[in-house]
């Protein structure tokens, strides 16, 4: 080999060489950061996770007066005196925060959101379809009723979640429910606001048309936030007619009840859809009161009321179709 080829090869080897080690470099490069990239995005979603927050810190009892509360100020966000701790990174992320919701052996484990602007005439619902971050999500958060009161609460709390047959929504294990033996495991859910943990006792569950053609022109309105002893009379018959099965769990006027609504599609029939509500109500643990309830008191009730469209469908008689038509007011 003459010295010209002999010094042309090494030319050639030592600029592939660079080449090599040039992309190896890049490569390198390219993972190292994209590492970086993953984690940091990593550990910024967990931070804001509000999943991340160890829920068991809302469940201590706490009782204080709300009245003449100060404010006080920690980094950029004002809290209110005596706000729980659990809920001040999630009050922070979004101040429409305004409780949190558990419902035993189920997947309800949830912060609740209360946005003043919903509108019920136009049926404008932010969380219907907004998440916690208030990003649209087919899914939404479960909210507080509009017109219900944050804290010291209304006689009547209403919350509101998503359920579809997917099983993929927010209150879809309210369907469990439905189950009387699921309710004699599991007679007590908690709701708590910002400031104060409460236990409350299923006294009823029960299902409801929404739409007023359905029922003979008329539909039970159960999402009232407060009624007197006399309307509230009404209320509890309406129902009694309605509900699943018999509790054995006593309520009364004085009693604040919460209501946790949502979809349901038990009164479809013959192939037409039958837009109805499942409801869940329970009162506030009383002082001093157990938690236990007498299950020999707990009975089916099959022949609860459907909507007159239902009957119509099936071929049968309305035993309901003269029942008053009870609307809620505040007497």
């Amino acid at each position: 080999m003459t010295k010209k080829k002999k010094k042309k090869m090494q030319k050639n080897i030592y600029t592939a060489l660079t080449f090599v080690f040039f992309a190896v470099f890049l490569i390198c490069s390219a993972f190292s950061v994209n590492n970086l990239f993953f984690k940091t995005a990593a550990a910024d979603s967990a931070a804001e996770d509000p999943t991340d927050i160890n829920a068991e810190d809302v469940y201590s009892p706490r009782k204080t007066n709300l009245l003449g509360d100060l404010k006080v100020n920690t980094g950029d966000v004002t809290y209110m005196q005596d706000m729980l701790g659990f809920f001040k990174p999630l009050y922070a992320y979004n101040q429409d925060t305004v409780g949190w919701l558990r419902v035993p052996n189920t997947s309800i484990d949830t912060v609740v959101m209360h946005n003043t602007n919903d509108n019920g005439r136009t049926g404008d619902y932010f969380y219907l379809r907004n998440d916690f971050y208030k990003v649209y999500s087919r899914y939404g958060n479960v909210f507080l009723d509009y017109r219900c009161r944050k804290y010291d609460l209304s006689q009547n709390t209403i919350l509101y979640g998503h359920a579809i047959p997917s099983g993929e929504q927010a209150f879809n294990d309210l369907n469990k429910y439905k189950n009387i033996d699921f309710f004699k495991a599991n007679p007590i859910v908690e709701y708590g606001t910002l400031y104060n943990n409460y236990k409350w006792k299923v006294f009823t569950v029960f299902l409801t048309t929404v739409e007023a053609p359905d029922d003979n022109g008329y539909v039970f309105n159960y999402i009232y936030p407060s009624m007197g002893p006399n309307s509230f009379a009404g209320y509890l018959a309406a129902v009694r007619e309605r509900e699943l099965y018999r509790t054995g769990v006593d309520v009364a006027p004085t009693d604040k009840i919460l209501t946790l609504s949502t979809c349901d599609y038990d009164f479809n029939a013959k192939g037409q859809k039958i837009s109805a509500r499942l409801v869940v109500v329970a009162r506030m643990l009383r002082e001093g009161e157990s938690e236990a309830i007498d299950l020999s008191a707990v009975t089916g009730n099959p022949g609860y009321r459907r909507p007159q469209r239902w009957y119509s469908l099936m071929g049968q008689s309305n035993p309901y179709a003269n029942s008053p038509r009870w609307t809620p007011s505040d007497n």
